[in-house]
């Protein structure tokens, strides 16, 4: 989230676009636009430090990372597990932390993997099985605050 605020202020400051800010977007949408070239998708640089990029990669062409625990998966009501999907390795590791509160055990023994947006969207689109793992994407927890602030400021 401060990659993009940081760009959108950067963007105020070259340009005389009246109202330029950040806005929620629908995660497939921006893959559909990503899809068709009609869009770029950047992806924060500190993920992609956090899913092995080195420190001075640049985020920009680099694919969006997703971490992921197969620990906390859990079972929709048809029976389904459900794997969240966290664009935040820091996200992640809470959840596995609340895991680990509510069912016990010992954290260390959670391992947080990360993949690709593209690798995850692949799985989903190419599997015929009715019990593969379902995704569930969780968006970071910085954007959801900024949301929060965002629409509490039109109040």
């Amino acid at each position: 989230m401060d990659d993009a605020l940081a760009e959108v202020e950067k963007a105020r400051q070259n340009a005389d676009m009246p109202g330029l800010d950040l806005i929620p977007f629908p995660l497939g949408q921006a893959f559909e636009m990503w899809a068709t070239d009609k869009a770029v998708i950047v992806p924060n640089k500190e993920a992609i430090t956090k899913a092995g990029a080195p420190p001075n990669a640049n985020p920009m062409g680099q694919n969006v990372p997703l971490f992921a625990c197969m620990e906390v998966a859990q079972e929709t009501e048809d029976g389904v597990p459900m794997l969240p999907l966290f664009f935040d390795l820091d996200d992640a590791n809470d959840a596995v932390s609340q895991a680990v509160g509510f069912d016990g055990g010992n954290a260390d023994d959670f391992e947080v993997v990360s993949l690709s947006l593209p690798k995850a969207l692949d799985m989903l689109a190419t599997t015929d099985d009715k019990q593969a793992t379902a995704f569930l994407f969780v968006a970071p927890a910085s954007s959801l605050k900024h949301i929060q602030e965002y629409l509490m400021e039109d109040l």
